[in-house]
């Protein structure tokens, strides 16, 4: 009887970012291109602005690609970064108020 190798987490994690090249490729892209642009602000309002930018980017990737099968990958990733990009700050600025009053933190403006 031949035993199957288990993969490792790390063996599945690599397997499924190859199957998703393209989401991948958008999520990094998107992250850096926040990073890089917007130097005003702290370091945490940087990074948030980032990963949020990169998770509007992947829900309307997926959005896109679930309603519309005919649309190339490429073009999906690149609405979504778009709106990503351009929607992220104002949900960014929401998302700190409510993290500041839930966590009690005053603002030092």
């Amino acid at each position: 009887m031949v035993e199957k190798k288990r993969s490792s987490m790390f063996d599945r994690a690599v397997e499924w970012m190859s199957e998703h090249a393209y989401i991948v490729a958008g999520f990094i892209i998107c992250s850096v291109v926040y990073l890089l642009s917007h130097k005003k602000g702290s370091c945490m309002d940087r990074i948030t602005g980032a990963l949020l930018c990169s998770l509007f980017s992947t829900g309307v990737y997926y959005g896109i690609i679930s309603l519309f099968p005919s649309v190339p990958p490429e073009a999906a990733v690149a609405v979504g970064s778009l709106v990503g990009f351009l929607g992220v700050d104002e949900c960014k600025d929401l998302l700190m108020k409510k993290l500041k009053k839930l966590l009690d933190i005053e603002d030092k403006e």
